[in-house]
């Protein structure tokens, strides 16, 4: 599988804290209609961290039935190596085309204890994984060597999602592994300047809400097409700069919600809701 474009992060409609499937399907058929080249169940922006196994499944039943030809990856990544073995092994049997892996989060291993993780998640399918480096949220960054490490043993581990804002550390894995291992932005907003050194696309949040536009930005940057691409990252960017002014997934799917694309902004605790101060600001967005 060559690996590039526009992949989206998915959020998980709730309401009343139960998963709202209908809204999740209506979003996955938006996405497809969109032209993007992915779809991330149970990543960062599902909330996956309080999803129960059973959700978990449901979810990626449901992302398999709806998304036709669209690669379908799920969010398998734990605080807990084990779990996150079992997750991908689930997944594995649910027919997904491969998975997103972020870094253990609250824990922060070694290298060596990152190194052992990725390799056990690794050993337990052939299909295609997705490291994540978003230390800003996991307290660890997956340190170049180590995934050099990790593409020399495994070569399923075939591309990475950096949610850093460094185009340096970008510059040196794109010299390192050319198209053996290749570079997605974890950041809608970094999606220009990373693609512009040689990155793939975008694991996006942005294009919940704006698929097509996402997809178009990409296309462009990946073309070469740097006016083009300069001009439309320039018409998305009052909301990108707005995605994070709370913690994601709150902003994204309070923006879906006005649009009625889901039926309710929820997200589960220990979360929390929107201050009446950001969705004012997010209320005067034009998406």
């Amino acid at each position: 599988m060559s690996l590039k474009g526009l992949y989206t992060a998915l959020v998980t409609p709730f309401i009343n804290e139960a998963v709202e499937l209908k809204d999740f399907k209506n979003l996955i058929k938006q996405q497809v209609n969109g032209g993007v080249d992915g779809i991330i169940v149970a990543g960062t922006t599902g909330e996956s961290p309080v999803l129960a196994e059973e959700e978990f499944i449901t979810l990626i039943e449901a992302a398999k039935g709806e998304a036709k030809q669209t690669n379908v990856f799920a969010g398998v990544g734990s605080c807990d190596t084990k779990k996150a073995v079992e997750k991908t092994k689930i997944a594995h049997s649910l027919g997904v085309n491969g998975f997103l892996v972020v870094t253990p989060y609250y824990n922060k291993p070694t290298q060596s204890g990152l190194f052992e993780y990725y390799s056990k998640i690794a050993d337990s399918t052939d299909r295609p994984i997705i490291l994540y480096s978003v230390p800003s949220r996991t307290g660890v960054e997956i340190a170049i060597d180590t995934i050099v490490k990790l593409r020399e043993k495994y070569s399923n581990i075939v591309a990475i999602k950096e949610a850093s804002e460094s185009c340096s550390r970008v510059e040196i894995m794109v010299k390192i592994f050319g198209k053996d291992l290749v570079v997605f932005s974890g950041n809608d907003s970094m999606t220009l300047p990373f693609v512009s050194l040689g990155a793939v696309g975008v694991v996006s949040v942005m294009s919940n809400i704006a698929p097509r536009e996402m997809a178009k930005l990409v296309k462009l940057a990946s073309d070469g097409n740097f006016h083009g691409a300069l001009k439309e990252y320039q018409t998305l960017m009052p909301v990108m700069s707005k995605l994070f002014i709370e913690t994601n997934p709150l902003p994204i799917k309070f923006l879906l919600k006005s649009k009625n694309i889901i039926s309710s902004a929820e997200c589960r605790s220990p979360l929390g809701r929107l201050s009446e101060k950001s969705m004012a600001e997010l209320a005067k967005l034009v998406v």
